[in-house]
């Protein structure tokens, strides 16, 4: 057995696929297994990854790729991974990114000494020569749950190392790419016996690539991603209602709610007309919720009431307008 399993789904990347593939080739943890779900990329991406692999001939037994039949999606193909892994760890890599050739070693190493079903460490954010860390502060943390639900804390599984053993005990794999991360972390965390260890170093350089659909996105891409996240939420409050933690993180799950918003807020903004009343339909339970749920600055509050009564639109206008007159 492996001692970490590392799943990395392959589309449209061919620019980038050769950094990433070569940060995982250079790991200083020996025992891994790298597992590639090609989901029918249209480019060269495979090409360059099959390169990249003939030049680390070590590696090579170590590497499996998996063809998918069609262009499946992100959470298909990653349950088909996470299904495929054989490791007594479990990993994630976007192969847009890349990591410190350090971090599964480190990562791994904590774990075991300490007897933790989940690793967690900080990452960079960049531009590819620029590079911004951000600590996720989370050694004093008593509550990861209520983080995640709220989204205070990075829901990545890319820089959370878990025990391939809490993810066979996932009865329900999502089934939308849109926040699948938080989803698979909430119920690993749930089903954690052992509580998780954080790592204040960061390892993983998580890339900002401008030139991404999911920086320009369109319209109707705007709103398919509501929809998938709101299939993603739905999975979760679900599954702590199953767990009698739905009353307890009540005030988080309206929080996790409107993150469904947040994906046709800039269309709201744009077209207030058009698309207030899409906006306000989203889990509309909150409407009259969320301006008095506590754990939220009055801010986000204040903003939020008078999106809802839909003159926020026009105040951020004039405010934009004073300020280009003066």
């Amino acid at each position: 057995m492996p001692k970490v399993s590392v799943i990395i789904l392959v589309y449209k990347t061919e620019p980038y696929i050769e950094r990433c593939a070569r940060s995982l080739f250079e790991q200083t943890l020996d025992d891994i297994e790298y597992i590639f779900i090609n989901d029918c990329t249209p480019d060269q991406s495979m090409a360059v990854l099959r390169r990249v692999a003939s030049l680390y001939p070590e590696r090579q037994k170590q590497t499996r790729i998996i063809d998918l039949p069609r262009n499946m999606g992100a959470a298909y193909a990653r349950e088909t991974g996470i299904k495929a892994a054989t490791g007594e760890y479990i990993i994630h890599c976007d192969s847009d990114d890349w990591v410190d050739a350090d971090m599964y070693r480190m990562m791994y190493k904590k774990a075991k000494e300490e007897k933790l079903d989940i690793i967690i460490c900080d990452f960079y954010e960049t531009d590819g020569t620029n590079h911004n860390p951000i600590y996720q502060r989370l050694d004093k943390c008593t509550d990861i749950l209520k983080r995640l639900i709220n989204r205070s804390v990075s829901g990545s599984l890319c820089y959370r190392m878990a025990a391939r053993t809490l993810y066979q005990e996932i009865k329900e794999f999502p089934q939308a790419h849109m926040m699948e991360d938080v989803n698979y972390s909430i119920q690993l965390h749930i089903n954690s016996k052992a509580r998780f260890g954080y790592l204040p170093v960061p390892l993983y350089y998580y890339y900002h690539n401008d030139q991404s659909v999911c920086h320009h996105p369109s319209d109707e891409s705007c709103i398919e991603r509501c929809r998938q996240a709101s299939v993603n939420i739905n999975s979760i409050t679900n599954f702590l209602r199953e767990n009698k933690l739905e009353y307890k993180y009540r005030h988080e799950i309206v929080v996790l709610k409107n993150n469904a918003r947040v994906f046709v807020w800039p269309l709201y903004m744009r077209e207030p007309q058009k698309y207030r009343k899409l906006w306000r339909s989203i889990y509309p339970e909150i409407n009259n919720t969320y301006p008095f749920t506590s754990g939220i600055r009055r801010s986000l509050r204040i903003i939020f009431f008078l999106a809802n009564i839909g003159i926020y639109p026009y105040i951020l206008r004039i405010i934009h307008r004073i300020k280009e007159l003066n």
